[in-house]
């Protein structure tokens, strides 16, 4: 960690910056604040900015529009080394995330994160810049320095942040107890695994616990997110090249593979491989050994590749997104995670384990959820899964400014998709205790929308709910809704 780096966040969300703040500051960096693209590209240039986080969807001026101004304008010439990284979501254009990575954005960062995952992120960019700098003073030093050089560089991008072994995976459920009995076995041998399922169910959670239990367990762990780089980079990245190679590179490249030589090579959505480099890919496994773009010599490489996919391994093949041949050699042990909507029996056990780490984390008295927004919470459909559970848990403890979580404290999509809606009462209750508790969950949702969508303005609501006022006013009273989180200009 580098004491005194600024970081400047543009996005127009202000829970984002809250939520930032507190990230990058306990991290020890100095955060700065803007919340549209010309007041962030003002903000670049009075002050020294180290690192620019920046959204990909905001009004007026999005962040691709953002990022084209600062390398292409005269105005920021200066600032054009500035490290970027690109907040996103899932839905966003994947096409132009492309290009913009071949235009010089640093990395992407999914939306939600934590704060783990932005720290290592800022760490990373941190560690890779301080590499590039000593490269370029220190060109007189040999080649293996520069590769001693690059290697402790994947090693910290990589590094662990915590232990990972079947403490950290959660779950009573009994496809949960299969699936970690099986990882026990499957960590004892050598075979390659092939991990599938959803966004956020926990595959690299999985895949390092494997590593972290064999034999490899003392080599690197070398993680390589196929999705976020082109073809022609993501060869690159794993076979290395000279100076030869790839046009004017400035120095040798240590490549994926030969970083994780005896140890585990992971390659995240592996369908997102393009065929030609699946075949060099098919090659190395068959062969053991490959030789480095721009480079006679052949590389010898004792590698278990823990490969991972959103679909079925034969799905993926019957679509022509993975080849055949390589699928033999990648799913020799396939393991299936389940959504988290398919062991909804764990959610409350999460909550309570996450809410636990984070309140430690913060080094805050532990806080408790009420009976009703846990509802909402183990009712929810949750499509980001446990990542998106873990993610609502850190923020929502973040954000907490009491021991008490209540509904109102939750995220609004939370709030919004929970199944809770369609309240089935217990079949112990009375009729009328039936229909009061349907009736107060109906009433608190229909007045959560309207205070959504008239700003926590009560007159208006009142208006829409052809209602009066003071019966507005004892509404959200009794439902002990918050309307602060409904007024934009707050």
């Amino acid at each position: 960690m580098e004491q005194g780096k600024i970081i400047l966040l543009i996005d127009d969300d202000r829970d984002m910056h809250i939520i930032c703040k507190k990230y990058i500051e306990n991290a020890g960096y100095m955060f700065i604040s803007a919340y549209s693209g010309s007041e962030g590209l003002k903000k670049v240039i009075e002050n020294h900015i180290d690192l620019i986080l920046l959204d990909f969807m905001m009004p007026e001026m999005n962040g691709a529009e953002v990022f084209n101004e600062l390398i292409t304008n005269e105005t920021y010439k200066d600032f054009r080394e500035i490290p970027v990284v690109m907040l996103t979501v899932l839905s966003e254009n994947y096409l132009q995330q492309k290009k913009m990575l071949k235009m010089g954005i640093r990395m992407y960062l999914k939306k939600p994160f934590g704060y783990h995952e932005l720290v290592n992120v800022i760490e990373n960019i941190f560690v890779t810049s301080a590499i590039e700098l000593t490269k370029k003073k220190q060109e007189f030093e040999s080649a293996d320095h520069l590769k001693r050089l690059e290697f402790e560089n994947r090693r910290l991008r990589t590094q662990i942040q915590e232990t990972y072994n079947f403490q950290n995976i959660i779950g009573s459920n009994q496809q949960m107890k299969d699936i970690l009995e099986k990882v026990a076995k499957v960590a004892r041998t050598d075979a390659n695994v092939f991990i599938y399922g959803e966004n956020g169910t926990g595959k690299e959670l999985i895949a390092r616990t494997i590593h972290s239990m064999s034999r490899r367990k003392n080599n690197a762990f070398v993680p390589v997110d196929c999705m976020a780089l082109p073809s022609d980079l993501l060869e690159r990245e794993l076979f290395g090249c000279e100076n030869t190679a790839f046009g004017a590179a400035p120095a040798p490249k240590t490549g994926m593979l030969e970083l994780a030589d005896k140890g585990a090579l992971f390659l995240e959505d592996i369908c997102e491989m393009n065929c030609d480099l699946q075949a060099k890919l098919l090659r190395v496994l068959q062969e053991h050994q490959y030789r480095k773009s721009g480079k006679s010599q052949v590389i010898d490489v004792d590698i278990r590749i823990i490969s991972t996919s959103r679909k079925p391994p034969e799905t993926a093949v019957a679509e022509n997104k993975l080849r055949e041949d390589l699928y033999y050699r990648l799913n020799v042990i396939p393991l299936y995670l389940p959504p988290l909507r398919e062991r909804k029996d764990d959610i409350e056990l999460l909550i309570h384990y996450f809410i636990k780490k984070f309140c430690a984390a913060n080094a805050s008295g532990c806080i408790k959820i009420d009976a009703e927004a846990m509802s909402y919470l183990t009712n929810y459909h949750w499509p980001g899964n446990v990542r998106e559970l873990q993610n609502v848990v850190e923020r929502v403890v973040a954000l907490t400014s009491n021991k008490h979580v209540h509904p109102d404290d939750l995220p609004d999509h939370v709030l919004n998709n929970s199944e809770i809606s369609s309240f089935l009462p217990s079949p112990e209750m009375s009729l009328k205790d039936a229909r009061r508790k349907w009736m107060e969950k109906f009433e608190r949702n229909y007045l959560i929308e309207l205070l959504h969508k008239c700003n926590g303005n009560i007159s208006e609501v009142a208006r829409a709910a052809q209602s009066n006022r003071m019966t507005i006013y004892r509404m959200i009273k009794n439902y002990n809704i918050s309307t602060r989180k409904f007024n934009k200009k707050s």
